[in-house]
């Protein structure tokens, strides 16, 4: 099959590793120089974390471009780029999206399904999320992660055969996969978990399985689920998990030695995902009336981060 992978970063290497050892035609496309120069020459290779020492698999090839405009087919494009740049990766790869082409949104964010469906036919959109996490390395190389579920899902909550088709696909290349028909109740929910985790490690620079080691930041989490719960009720959302403590805690377990990507961009100097997790629960507590201080709180402390960056004695 003709993939095109829109994001070079951690999980869309990941997803290239997997679906390129799975004998798929490659091209990912991002827009860092660096990262193009080393998929070119090098190729992805996948450093399990899980093996003593690191080992490395041998490298995938792929077709690295900064850009689709010179592409003219394909047969799933996978978008996985933060979400801030969700237009403008729409409208890049819009012309290859059809009735033969979907575009499965793979992103950990609110709000990009509404982007892209002002770009392209909503018809033609996939939903998905992953739990498989990974961290970007040197020389475009990728340090799997955790080892997690994917879901994937229509927008109308059908099980079409295309969904079927693609999971059994995903999951013949090693990315376990099952089709979802609450897939947006299923977004929420993991949204609602990671925005409890993401902003307070990154504001706290320590790694997943710290925050469950001090009763202070304990609290802060359960403050921020229970915020988030709240609102996704207003919104009409059954959450899939409805202990998100219990899920909190798994995830966190699951990934104890891990950066997440939002402390990940906040040493690299890089722009966070804030506005589309704890940002888009503000934006719908607003529609509904609802105070939610210590998610308000965390955009406030993430967007000042991002501004005066890690570090003392800055102006």
């Amino acid at each position: 099959m003709r993939i095109v992978i829109v994001g070079g970063g951690a999980i869309g290497r990941l997803f290239a590793s997997f679906l390129g050892k799975g004998g798929n035609d490659i091209t990912l496309i991002d827009i860092d120089q660096s990262t193009l120069g080393a998929l070119r020459e090098k190729g992805i290779a996948m450093v399990d974390g899980h093996i003593a020492h690191g080992g490395e698999g041998d490298p995938v090839p792929v077709n690295a471009l900064n850009s689709a405009g010179g592409l003219h087919e394909a047969d799933l494009v996978l978008l996985l780029v933060k979400s801030q740049a969700t237009e403008a990766a729409v409208s890049d790869i819009a012309h290859l999206i059809g009735e033969a082409c979907p575009l499965l949104l793979l992103q950990t964010g609110l709000g990009n399904v509404e982007v892209a469906q002002g770009i392209v036919d909503r018809r033609h959109l996939l939903l998905g999320i992953t739990y498989m996490s990974a961290t970007a390395l040197s020389e475009a190389k990728v340090r799997r992660g955790r080892h997690g579920a994917t879901y994937i899902g229509e927008l109308d909550g059908s099980l079409s055969p295309r969904l079927a088709r693609i999971a059994e696909l995903f999951t013949r290349c090693g990315i376990e996969t099952s089709t979802a028909r609450n897939i947006r109740d299923r977004l929420w929910t993991k949204v609602i978990v990671y925005a409890a985790i993401n902003p307070l490690s990154a504001i706290l620079q320590v790694p997943n399985g710290s925050l469950l080691s001090r009763p202070e930041s304990i609290s802060l989490m359960k403050r921020l689920l229970d915020e988030g719960a709240m609102v996704a009720r207003a919104e009409g959302i059954d959450l899939i998990d409805p202990d998100l403590f219990a899920a909190l805690q798994e995830s966190c377990n699951k990934s104890a030695g891990n950066l997440s990507s939002m402390l990940q961009d906040i040493l690299n100097e890089a722009g966070t995902e804030i506005g589309a997790q704890n940002g888009a629960i503000c934006n719908a507590a607003e529609r509904h009336g609802l105070a939610v201080p210590t998610h308000r709180t965390m955009v406030e402390l993430i967007k000042l981060l991002e501004c005066w960056k890690p570090g003392v004695g800055q102006s």
